[in-house]
């Protein structure tokens, strides 16, 4: 069945849709909902555009990335009216947030996504296992014979850096290359996305980076690092500071996989997970209610700090040195 012809059948019959996508949002996910959402409008079709977390201040220079907004920031005539929700980059709607979830209650959904573990919980599923999901986006709106403008393009284009690291991930392809060849002749802004990714980072992050780096450990081929919210306080920094910290644990030679614990208020951590060498993350992660890629995953963990940290390690080094 052509699930792209299935999605554009959907689009053409409806006039007002939603576009959602993962709590703690990063360029690959931002980057869709904008994408797909200047594509829809050139349709003439309505779209409201709202993220739990809301936008990262790296991506705000993507145009219209002011257009997305947090649920209780959405005016209840926008959401009036609503017909079909489209949820990006996202492999379960609880990633939408609880929030965020409640807003699709009741609409059919379109899922597009590439994340391997993705459960399908969509009325319509579009997943690719490709780089990211900014690729899929492309791919549709070319399918629907619209126009990549210079916005689109950039956006698009943010995405595959993102979840490329930069084209250094092993989930690079020829087919990704030509992708994204394409995105800069349809006027992909290259260097402002670099800028804004990896050269825009607030002197307090650095600061942050300093005593998170202090606090490291390296053993067994895993390193792995903790951040409280004490330490944020102590440098005055905010969890989205701490966006990025796991990807420089990651460069340690020898390391096969990095790990950042982030204890969060409510008896709660959120650990963060990155490899090499060809480890597998998202088995580790979805053992402990999570998910994500191979080289790049993550989950939610119940549990004081402590406990959780040696329950993770203990699960990574039960797999690293098998």
């Amino acid at each position: 069945m052509n699930r792209l012809k299935e999605v554009e059948d959907v689009i053409s019959r409806h006039k007002k849709f939603i576009i959602g996508s993962h709590r703690s949002p990063e360029a690959d996910a931002i980057g869709s909902q904008l994408g797909l959402s200047r594509a829809l409008r050139q349709r003439g079709k309505k779209t409201t555009l709202v993220n739990v977390d809301g936008v990262p201040r790296n991506l705000s220079f993507l145009k219209g990335a002011d257009s997305i907004k947090k649920p209780g920031e959405i005016d209840d005539k926008k959401l009036s009216g609503i017909e079909v929700g489209i949820v990006v980059d996202c492999s379960d709607l609880d990633r939408l947030g609880d929030a965020g979830k409640r807003l699709f209650e009741g609409l059919p959904v379109i899922n597009i996504d590439h994340h391997k573990d993705n459960d399908k919980f969509g009325d319509i599923n579009y997943v690719q296992g490709v780089a990211a999901t900014t690729e899929i986006i492309a791919e549709l709106i070319e399918y629907m014979g619209l126009t990549i403008d210079e916005p689109m393009a950039t956006a698009l284009y943010a995405g595959i850096i993102a979840d490329t690291s930069s084209f250094r991930n092993d989930n690079v392809n020829p087919d990704l290359m030509e992708r994204s060849a394409e995105l800069l002749r349809r006027g992909a802004n290259a260097r402002s996305v670099i800028v804004n990714l990896y050269e825009r980072e607030p002197f307090i992050k650095l600061k942050l980076l300093g005593e998170v780096l202090s606090n490291a450990k390296f053993n067994n081929g895993i390193v792995w690092t903790t951040i409280t919210p004490s330490l944020l306080e102590k440098v005055s920094a905010s969890g989205e500071d701490t966006e990025g910290i796991v990807g420089t644990l990651r460069t340690t030679e020898g390391a096969k996989v990095a790990c950042v614990f982030k204890e969060l208020s409510d008896n709660r951590v959120k650990v963060s997970l990155r490899s090499k060498e060809g480890f597998d993350v998202s088995r580790v992660a979805s053992k402990f209610g999570g998910g994500g890629h191979t080289v790049a995953a993550g989950c939610l963990v119940k549990g004081e700090l402590e406990e959780v940290r040696k329950r993770v390690l203990s699960e990574i080094d039960k797999r690293v040195n098998a």
